[in-house]
């Protein structure tokens, strides 16, 4: 099983930042958001079917649920890894568990520095209170204030995907082009997480469009508009990325996997996660189980006095 469980501190808001030497991370998911800065160095991130190079000073979000490995060439490096419990602070962000956090390295021309900078400045403050060997309700209070902020930040920062037509597949997107209004922003999400939370059922368009009281065809356009994907694609994606964690976590052949994301055959399953992941499911599934070479973990935690030395203002 590559699912990993984080473990929160007791009596304190679920929050955890931890900072660490990595050299690689295997594929795995948590079933909490996970965000990570570069200390030092360079990293890849392979969340899903995309591929992404951090740099020192970058900030990445990965998604609930969304299978992901972390690798970083010949030299080590030093990142900060946050994991913070969506369900707990939903209570503050009700519609935290259906927003996309996307990325900004596909987006040469977007100038999001200060935000980067602000979610830098978050961490840091975040870091020394998590992290108190014994807190009190003031740190406790503290600790839940700043990160309601930080969860905020990152939703104006990375919330929002579009998927841009790339070659022969697409590149995922920050769109900053205001196009869009908060109350579509959120309508898109609730969207496109109900075709995900729904998409091994014989999904319809029509039930689809039922949840938001439109007509599927007001629906099936603004899907298109808003995430650059037809209703189809955003449901056969959906489908590939469930079965990352069906392919990595179980021993279950091509053809259950298939029928268990929905998919009405094993070719057409087969077919579809190519398309989004350029190998087969076959191919994935043998390069990212555990324990399969090159998917094992080399990391550890960072010497305290060097962590007092990134997080120096």
């Amino acid at each position: 099983m590559a699912k990993r469980e984080i473990t929160y501190r007791l009596g304190a808001p679920p929050i955890s930042i931890n900072v660490m030497n990595v050299t690689n991370i295997g594929c795995h998911w948590h079933d909490v958001l996970e965000v990570i800065w570069v200390l030092e160095g360079e990293i890849s991130i392979q969340e899903s079917n995309l591929l992404c190079h951090l740099k020192q000073g970058d900030v990445y979000v990965v998604n609930y649920n969304e299978t992901h490995k972390i690798t970083t060439g010949d030299d080590a490096a030093v990142i900060a890894i946050a994991h913070i419990d969506y369900r707990y602070f939903s209570k503050y962000i009700p519609n935290l568990k259906e927003v996309s956090f996307s990325h900004y390295f596909f987006n040469n021309n977007l100038d999001i520095e200060h935000a980067l900078s602000n979610c830098r400045k978050s961490i840091k403050e975040l870091y020394p209170l998590v992290n108190k060997k014994n807190p009190d309700e003031k740190s406790n209070a503290k600790v839940e204030a700043l990160t309601h902020s930080f969860l905020t930040l990152l939703i104006d920062t990375f919330q929002y995907v579009y998927f841009e037509k790339h070659g022969d597949g697409y590149r995922e997107r920050l769109n900053k082009n205001g196009n869009l209004s908060n109350e579509q922003i959120e309508r898109l999400h609730r969207l496109t997480h109900y075709i995900y939370a729904n998409c091994h059922d014989k999904l319809m368009l029509e039930d689809l469009a039922k949840t938001e009281f439109y007509s599927k065809f007001y629906v099936s356009h603004f899907i298109k508009k808003a995430y650059g994907l037809s209703y189809q694609e955003a449901l056969c994606l959906s489908r590939t990325m469930i079965s990352e964690r069906l392919l990595i976590g179980t021993d279950y052949n091509m053809d259950i996997i298939a029928e268990m994301v929905g998919f009405s055959t094993r070719n057409q399953y087969c077919q579809q996660f190519k398309k989004w992941h350029g190998i087969a499911p076959s191919k994935f599934r043998k390069e990212n189980s555990p324990g399969s070479p090159g998917n094992i973990d080399v990391l550890f935690p960072c010497d305290e006095k060097l962590v007092e030395k990134f997080f120096a203002d």
